[in-house]
């Protein structure tokens, strides 16, 4: 077994939401080598992102209990990348220098995805429109990923890889591999096949059975092992759920584009000085604006 003092994560994925977190913690956790946590998202520094003090490090060490000698501990919650530098130094404070894992999606398809997200739990009015949902919102900076990006090198460097969500859902077993290389970890055997969605952006049939399932939810996510979660939750969108048949309007699409691009150009050239040099189309067109 892992000594007590070490069931501590050295393998994070801070962030972001709606850009395939779920699914690369799911896909990573297949491997031998790496311990997922029991809780996919404890969320153990965001009291601390929110100016409060962390909870007991036991708390966090529950998660990895069941670590024997895997090479890696693994969470990811992805609400750690908004706390900026002052999350990272914590992090390296309290963890030392683990590896970390972002994964990135085109801010307006992201944005879009919460959307869905939000409309799914009821948090938005549910014939709200996604034009009228971006002009409402006040923390777009969640989207400037050049922002976050500049202070978690600057702490972590190298021990970042960022992966982009095109590439990880039209080629799953090269991003996959390229990151246990990355991990310097034996190959792992992956299906030839599409990734499953493990976290749809559909939404419900019947309002108030889906009130009730949003209580429920709640109370059981924290106290279920991840992938016992998943599968109720789609067993659930079997019976009572809806595809979302919401577009991304042309105003919404030109509002986005305007607001992102300086910050999609600052992310080509940040991620370009790190050594990276091939982008998903969304990244690349951003040089030329």
């Amino acid at each position: 077994m892992t000594p007590d003092s070490q069931k501590l994560p050295n393998l994070l994925l801070p962030g972001y939401h709606k850009a395939g977190t779920t699914t690369l913690f799911t896909e990573l956790a297949k491997h031998p080598d790496i311990y997922p946590s029991a809780v996919k998202e404890p969320f153990y520094f965001r009291p601390f992102i929110n100016g409060k003090p962390l909870p007991p490090i036991e708390n966090y060490k529950r998660n990895f209990s069941g670590a024997k000698d895997e090479t890696y501990r693994m969470e990811g919650s992805p609400t750690y990348i908004y706390g900026g530098k002052q999350a990272a130094l914590k992090i390296q404070e309290v963890l030392g220098d683990v590896k970390l894992i972002i994964s990135l999606r085109n801010p307006i398809h992201q944005l879009f995805s919460l959307y869905k997200h939000k409309l799914r739990f009821m948090e938005i009015d549910a014939n709200e429109s996604f034009y009228s949902f971006v002009q409402k919102r006040e923390d777009h900076y969640r989207q400037y990923y050049d922002l976050h990006l500049k202070e978690w090198f600057e702490v972590f460097g190298d021990n970042i890889k960022c992966i982009f969500f095109d590439e990880l859902i039209a080629d799953p077993t090269t991003v996959l591999e390229d990151i246990v290389n990355w991990l310097d970890l034996p190959p792992m055997s992956l299906a030839d096949e599409p990734l499953e969605n493990t976290n749809p952006g559909g939404t419900y049939r019947y309002k108030f059975a889906h009130n009730i399932a949003l209580k429920i939810f709640h109370k059981i996510k924290d106290h279920l092992p991840h992938a016992a979660f998943l599968a109720i939750r789609k067993l659930y969108f079997k019976i009572n759920g809806r595809k979302v048949t919401y577009t991304i309007s042309p105003d919404a699409q030109q509002y986005l584009e305007v607001l992102f691009a300086p910050h999609n150009k600052a992310l080509h050239t940040l991620l370009s000085e790190h050594g990276y040099k091939t982008f998903p189309e969304w990244l690349s067109g951003s040089i030329e604006s």
